[in-house]
């Protein structure tokens, strides 16, 4: 009875240790003293990934508010008026925008830089290598686009000040053509006639006093 209940308790569990030695080498830990080891990278890509997507995402935001002071420089740049010209905003505005391009600009060179370490690193799996390529090349292309959309912006506003000091030409061009106009010139003559009329004696009938005088008996 005691043979035949030992027989009956005991299992063949082979397969089951094979499956889950399989399994861990699938998660990447070994059944050995490595496994502390390969914890460690895996904490460390995913903090990497993690301030990856961190500065991705603050790059992102800042090209997007780029964008808008960018859309607000190209509506003051197209006013025409040379009485409502917004010269110092503008002045200011461009100023701004261009700290804004250098500071992106350097934050996507360190982005790209923390993208190739990690690739040559070997810890990020194919997907995540992949994913952050894709990342940093679409920010260099809205950043680029920036760029190029800001270069525009200030030569239509360089084109529209020709135009404002084509304006002014015209203006003082005009202004010496009334100047030398002969009836201009003789406009004083007439003040002048007129001020020495006003300055002659009345005659005898323009007073009461005078008139007075005359016809008194």
């Amino acid at each position: 009875m005691h043979s035949k209940s030992a027989q009956s308790s005991f299992r063949d569990r082979t397969l089951e240790f094979h499956s889950i030695a399989e399994r861990l080498k699938k998660s990447g830990t070994a059944p050995n003293g490595q496994s502390s080891n390969l914890l460690e990278e895996q904490r460390s890509a995913i903090t990497n990934q993690s301030e990856f997507n961190r500065r991705a995402s603050k790059i992102g935001f800042g090209i997007h508010q780029t964008s808008q002071k960018l859309a607000k420089l190209a509506k003051l740049a197209k006013r025409t008026s040379v009485f409502d010209d917004p010269t110092m905003e503008i002045q200011e505005l461009t100023g701004v925008i261009k700290q804004d391009i250098t500071a992106l600009n350097s934050a996507v060179v360190d982005l790209q830089l923390l993208c190739n370490s990690r690739n040559t690193s070997g810890n990020a799996s194919t997907d995540t290598t992949m994913h952050s390529t894709t990342v940093v090349d679409d920010l260099k292309t809205r950043l680029m686009g920036a760029t190029k959309e800001f270069k525009d912006v200030l030569t239509m506003r360089t084109e529209n000040l020709k135009g404002h000091e084509n304006r002014r030409q015209l203006f003082s061009a005009s202004g010496s053509k009334d100047s030398a106009n002969p009836f201009v010139r003789q406009r004083p003559l007439a003040t002048r006639s007129a001020a020495s009329s006003s300055n002659a004696p009345a005659p005898p009938w323009a007073s009461g006093s005078s008139s007075s005088q005359l016809f008194a008996k």
